[in-house]
């Protein structure tokens, strides 16, 4: 129960910064505009691009060393987790001295041989790039300490420094914006500050509360190899991906211009929304599953992964359908003018982001048992696949409509593949219960639930009103049908908890 209720707890957590850092996001962009004018807007944007070349790696990176730090805690050998700790610390200081060194030749050279700076605005953009490497070198080598965090499920800590830094910025900005210095220079100052506060408190927490954190000269190179092997088939799956999704716009944009571009911008970007959401669980399971596999406990890491998928899926139901109900009313709302085919296009990345759920804490479980190349290979192959498709569907003179969808269909082939290998892996007996159980279930649930939504809101038409009662429903029916759902063991825990919470926040007879 103990375990469960860390689980929800991390969920909620995540949960909550992701919302709240979202909600800010929208609102910061005006206000940096405002505050730093278009110009400097732009210049900011430009002269720090070159962190962005780096980010890549080091994501990757941090990815791969969270996994082998997080399986050597569940073994429970922490002279070994201590060894992955501070060789992995070696390799993400040297990659922030080699950025760093980058930043101060090329980026200058790119910068006053290359870039096109606003008259006066060079000595402005030279300190951008000063801060650029020195923000390399505090944050970079920074990997190791938030790859701890992940293992010992610190997603509090994680969540606070996240949201101090959302704030942080925003304050900064409101200062900016009413101070008579520099705009520019004083904003990039300010933010290499607070990166670095942020940098000191957790690499402070770190050492002060787990061992495993302090470093010492130590590089194993027996770890280099499957960290690295590790690694290198995700950095191939994130190149892959990253190809993917910029290919398929300019192939869009050959064909029906820069119009077509923006509907899918808009597309993305609200159902992107709703997916991190549910992408959130995920990361709260993530630690558990790798755990359960170091220690052998192959059943309770079974359990965790239909868990967890089975929740993904709720959650994200239970936000996409109400949207995807709503999706006109909502779409207008917020735009105004919608552009064309922006709801069409949205509507078909909300129904197909379904699969991206049913498949993707498999998928997320196979890299954390050390599998990921079949996984990254297939991303490969349906990316390619997938853009291919699309230019031959609009060379052959396909609508807009048919070309996106062939486009996002290969997901479906990535997904068959992904429970394809858990077949293979994790025998056929789980299979058939994760299959007909959860993904099934829950889909036969979304459509439900759909129905009985698109039917309200007919009879209610588009307005607040349809908006909040769908919404509220939505919320009610999920979380009703899910107790359905999950297995009697997990059906009575919920009810438990349930219990348990209302017992905690009623006042017994007793008590008053």
């Amino acid at each position: 129960m103990a375990g469960n209720l860390r689980i929800a707890r991390n969920a909620a957590y995540l949960y909550v910064r992701t919302i709240i850092n979202t909600v800010m996001g929208f609102i910061t962009v005006d206000i940096m505009l405002e505050a730093l004018g278009v110009d400097d807007y732009g210049l900011q944007s430009v002269a720090g691009a070159g962190i962005g070349l780096f980010s890549f790696l080091v994501s990757v990176l941090s990815t791969s060393t969270s996994r082998f730090i997080t399986f050597e805690l569940g073994r429970g050998d922490m002279r070994r987790t201590n060894d992955t700790f501070c060789s992995a610390s070696i390799i993400f200081t040297g990659l922030a001295v080699i950025m760093a060194i980058v930043s101060e030749t090329v980026g200058m050279w790119v910068l006053h041989h290359q870039l096109n700076v606003p008259e006066g605005r060079m000595h402005a953009a030279e300190i951008i790039i000063h801060a650029s490497a020195l923000s390399s070198i505090i944050t970079i080598p920074q990997g190791p300490y938030s790859a701890v965090l992940v293992a010992r499920e610190k997603f509090n800590i994680l969540a606070y420094c996240s949201l101090f830094g959302t704030f942080a910025k925003l304050g900064i900005l409101l200062l900016v914006r009413e101070s008579d210095f520099d705009h520019l220079i004083l904003y990039t100052v300010l933010m290499t500050v607070a990166e670095l506060s942020i940098t000191l408190f957790m690499r402070a927490y770190c050492i002060h509360k787990f061992p495993e954190a302090r470093f010492r000269f130590s590089f194993d190179r027996k770890l280099l190899s499957p960290m690295l092997r590790f690694s290198g088939w995700e950095l191939f799956g994130s190149v892959s991906r990253t190809v993917k999704g910029t290919v398929y716009p300019m192939v869009l944009n050959i064909f029906h211009g820069v119009k077509l571009n923006a509907a899918i911008g808009i597309g993305t970007a609200v159902s992107g929304a709703v997916t991190g959401l549910a992408f959130t669980v995920t990361s709260a399971f993530k630690p558990v599953i790798v755990k359960h596999f170091a220690r052998g406990r192959i059943y309770d890491m079974k359990e965790s992964i239909e868990n967890a998928t089975l929740i993904s899926m709720i959650f994200y139901g239970m936000f996409a359908i109400p949207l995807l109900v709503e999706l006109d009313f909502v779409m207008k709302l917020w735009l105004g003018t919608v552009p064309a085919l922006s709801a069409e296009l949205c509507a078909i990345q909300l129904v197909v982001n379904t699969v991206i759920m049913a498949y993707l804490v498999p998928a997320e479980s196979l890299k954390s048992m050390g599998l990921n190349k079949g996984i990254n290979i297939m991303q490969f192959i349906e990316g390619t696949a997938s853009v291919g498709t699309t230019y031959m569907a609009l060379v052959l003179g396909m609508s807009p409509i048919v070309a996106c969808a062939v486009y996002e269909a290969g997901l479906l082939v990535n997904c068959v593949f992904t429970l394809v290998l858990i077949y293979r892996n994790l025998g056929s007996l789980f299979f058939n219960r994760l299959v007909s159980r959860t993904i099934l279930g829950v889909l036969a649930l979304e459509v439900a639930i759909f129905a009985i939504l698109s039917g309200i809101s007919h009879l209610l038409g588009h307005s607040w009103l349809t908006l909040i009662t769908v919404s509220a429903l939505s919320v009610i029916l999920f979380t009703t049908g899910s107790v359905f759902l999950l297995p009697r063991r997990q059906r009575d825990l919920l009810l438990s908890l349930v219990r348990r919470y209302l017992s905690l926040t009623i006042p017994s007879r007793a008590n008053v």
